[in-house]
């Protein structure tokens, strides 16, 4: 017993006779204090880059629709959270469905922080579909994290006649596209892929807003558009029987939607399924922001911190939620996942993609 004593106290002893705890706690005290004072020089430098200074926010469809309004809510909160508290303001480069914005950031703004933006939730999409157009490498944008991910809705006017997906095989509509990288131009090309229905786009539309001002005025018939921003912007259309939804694009149907059929569950092939479920995945990128490639690591941490620190806050749920937005935010390490998964396509389904949408326009 005595020698079992002495084993256990030369074991808590270093060769001096010292005891080993107090210099191991010395040592990770040492290594906590560096680590603070690394962070804090760190958030110093941060600070002194962003103080006083303007972030750019791109916007990729133009002012009045709903990406307008995520960023402008989105604007009066997250520099509070920034070191430096930064002034935020939108600009606006609409064109292409979004790629004219996403060619923007990857080749030509900034790289130090200084520009941030909102992406098309079909930024993953239109570097497949239209990889002519599409001069970026989505995987290298930075992202700092997504408000919302909902399903897009194809909703008509039902004085067309047009009250349910079957209808759509007799009957002809027009429909609103912001050009090749929207999802109010793919999904509906996706939609002709999968089954035989009767829809043309009329493409040129600069954002949301002019094509809910085209459905008023009986110029087109419908769209397929955000739910949330549906809801938001044009909820009366709903109420009153106006508009009615015809089908939704997403994995999960929305629970107030529970009638409307997926675009998924129409597939009959194995290939339509793999086809459809990528043209989903743009509800997995949402209303997401990004950097430029290459932006500096401090900065990087700095500003993802911050959207997550403005997503939870009571202030911006508050004028979030009361502008009828469904808050459903995900973090910039979940979409940078979420984006890597969407965009492994093998060759051949890649080519099917492509082949579908050219000639489904």
């Amino acid at each position: 017993m005595f020698s079992q004593e002495k084993t256990v106290k030369r074991n808590a002893l270093g060769r001096n006779g010292m005891r080993m705890y107090p210099m191991r706690a010395l040592g990770l005290a040492l290594f906590l204090f560096a680590c603070a004072e690394s962070n804090a020089i760190a958030n110093d430098a941060v600070e002194n880059f962003y103080k006083g200074r303007t972030i750019t926010s791109v916007v990729p469809f133009g002012p009045g629709g709903g990406y307008a309004i995520y960023n402008q809510i989105m604007a009066r909160h997250l520099g509070k959270f920034i070191p430096g508290n930064p002034q935020i303001v939108p600009q606006y480069r609409p064109g292409a469905g979004g790629i004219v914005a996403s060619n923007y950031v990857y080749n030509v703004a900034p790289r130090d922080g200084s520009v941030m933006a909102m992406v098309s939730d079909a930024v993953a999409l239109a570097a497949v579909i239209d990889a002519d157009k599409a001069k970026y490498k989505v995987n290298e944008f930075i992202w700092l994290g997504a408000i919302e991910r909902v399903n897009n809705v194809l909703a008509v006017r039902s004085d067309t006649g047009v009250r349910a997906l079957k209808d759509l095989l007799g009957t002809e509509v027009a429909v609103g596209g912001s050009g090749a990288g929207s999802p109010t131009s793919l999904l509906p090309a996706l939609l002709r892929w999968l089954e035989p229905v009767k829809i043309k786009t009329i493409d040129g539309y600069t954002g949301i807003n002019p094509m809910f001002i085209a459905i008023e005025r009986n110029e087109i018939a419908g769209a397929t558009v955000s739910w949330t921003i549906f809801k938001t912007l044009r909820k009366p259309w709903f109420e009153s029987g106006f508009l009615t939804p015809i089908v939704q694009f997403g994995s999960v149907k929305e629970r107030d939607l529970p009638n409307v059929p997926l675009s998924v569950d129409l597939a009959r092939t194995a290939e339509q399924r793999a086809v459809a479920r990528f043209m989903a995945s743009n509800v997995d990128v949402g209303r997401s922001f990004i950097l430029p490639p290459g932006a500096p690591t401090d900065r990087v941490q700095a500003l993802r911190a911050a959207f997550d620190r403005m997503v939870k806050d009571p202030a911006f749920v508050e004028e979030i939620t009361k502008a009828g937005f469904q808050l459903s935010p995900a973090s910039g390490v979940e979409v940078q996942q979420a984006v890597a998964q969407a965009t492994k396509l093998d060759a051949g389904l890649t080519r099917i993609v492509q082949d579908m949408v050219s000639r489904a326009k």
